[in-house]
């Protein structure tokens, strides 16, 4: 049975000299990975700060997961919005001089506690904590090199580690600005095997935003198409591109 998670409906953003969001619609399901492409200044990065709740809209309506949310919504609603999603920026690299496990063990305490700690090591919290933050780990791939130094692990791997950090905070929905764009082809498809594996470990729902299109064919499920804030296009991935 089909599970709605997100539906946006009549979206509009307008800024000075530009409307960047006209009108736009669309619907994605649980567990579903959905791709929006086009061109430089078609409202891709805009409609993504919307649906972190970044950033304030002129119209519509967003509904994810039971919240609503309107341009006359008041600051909680949105602040409800930024707890229940997850962003990750096209060059996000920021990780603690910490273990891999301590890294998404501070992300945990992060969305438990407003503040990203750790426990006590000697203390049996710290542990139960361990116990969850490997769960994370083995969902992106990196369950066998949860004790090494994040300094030291490869440029996949910190990329894998910062998804595992992400997913950790516990969103309804990841949201990605050109995941995997600035880096080698070998560490794009660690990313893109780490996203794979957090939808099938953990059910994780995707949307993102990318210019290339093999990311697109490699990770996702239907594609959107922008242009000039609008959705021109929509369906499987081939079709669109």
């Amino acid at each position: 049975m089909v599970s709605l998670l997100l539906r946006v409906e009549s979206l509009k953003k307008v800024y000075p000299n530009k409307t960047a969001l006209d009108a736009l619609s669309f619907a994605m399901e649980k567990g579903e990975i959905v791709g929006i492409i086009g061109e430089s200044g078609a409202g891709k990065s805009t409609l993504l700060r919307i649906l972190r709740g970044a950033e304030s809209f002129d119209g519509g309506t967003i509904r994810l997961n039971g919240l609503e949310i309107r341009p006359d919504s008041p600051k909680e609603e949105f602040l409800e919005l930024q707890k229940v999603t997850a962003i990750q920026l096209q060059r996000s690299f920021g990780l603690w001089p910490d273990s891999a496990v301590d890294n998404v063990i501070r992300a945990i305490r992060f969305s438990e506690r407003g503040e990203e700690t750790l426990p006590e090591s000697s203390e049996g919290e710290y542990y139960e904590y361990r116990e969850r933050a490997l769960k994370f780990l083995k969902a992106v791939g990196l369950e066998g090199r949860a004790d090494l130094w994040s300094a030291i692990l490869s440029g996949g791997e910190k990329q894998r580690l910062i998804v595992a950090r992400q997913i950790a905070r516990g969103p309804e929905l990841l949201i990605l600005d050109e995941p995997g764009t600035m880096t080698c082809p070998a560490t794009r498809s660690e990313l893109i095997d780490a996203l794979k594996g957090a939808r099938r470990e953990l059910g994780l729902s995707i949307i993102y935003a990318s210019h290339n299109p093999q990311i697109h064919r490699d990770l996702a499920d239907r594609m959107l198409l922008i242009e000039d804030g609008r959705i021109v296009h929509e369906g499987r991935t081939e079709d669109v591109l």
